[in-house]
C-alpha cells in the first residue's frame, strides 16, 4: 500500500473518531448553571474547604466561591469537568473581554474568564483585584 493511500486512511479514520466523540457529546463544556451546584461541585473538588456562597459568571463557565474562613476560591470549567483553585496569591491582568488570573499553580497557571458584559466584567475585576491583593 502506498504512502499516499495509508495516510488518507488514518486521516479520515482519527477525523471519523473525532467527529463521532464530538457529535455524541464528548466536547461539551460543562455549565455552572445554579449556586447550588456550584457548591456542591466545590465540595466535591474541596472538602476541607466549607463554602458559604458564590458569584456565578454570566455565561456558566466560572464562578467565584466564598469561603467559611474568608476567603476565596476559584471554580471553572474545564471540559466537562469543573476545576477549582483557592485564591491564595495571583496577579489580575485584563484583556479586553477576558480576564486572566495568573496563578502561582504549575498545573493551572493561568486562568481565562471571558465577560463580555462590560459591567459583570468590572464588578468580577474589582472582587479578584481585592481578593488578590489582601492575599500578598
Amino acid at each position: 500500500m502506498s504512502l499516499w493511500i495509508t495516510l488518507i486512511i488514518v486521516t479520515a479514520g482519527i477525523s471519523g473518531i473525532v467527529a463521532l466523540v464530538h457529535f455524541t457529546g464528548g466536547s461539551a463544556r460543562v455549565r455552572l448553571e445554579s449556586k447550588g451546584e456550584v457548591l456542591a461541585m466545590w465540595h466535591n473538588e474541596f472538602p476541607d474547604e466549607p463554602a458559604t456562597g458564590a458569584l456565578l459568571e454570566p455565561s456558566g463557565f466560572a464562578a467565584l466561591i466564598d469561603l467559611e474562613d474568608g476567603g476565596t476560591g476559584l471554580l471553572w470549567a474545564m471540559g466537562d469537568e469543573a476545576v477549582g483553585r483557592v485564591l491564595k496569591a495571583g496577579i489580575l491582568e485584563q484583556l479586553e473581554n477576558v480576564l486572566r488570573v495568573e496563578l502561582p499553580d504549575i498545573t493551572a497557571p493561568h486562568v481565562d474568564i471571558e465577560i463580555s458584559d462590560k459591567m459583570v466584567r468590572r464588578i468580577w475585576a474589582e472582587t479578584l483585584k481585592t481578593v488578590l491583593e489582601k492575599r500578598v
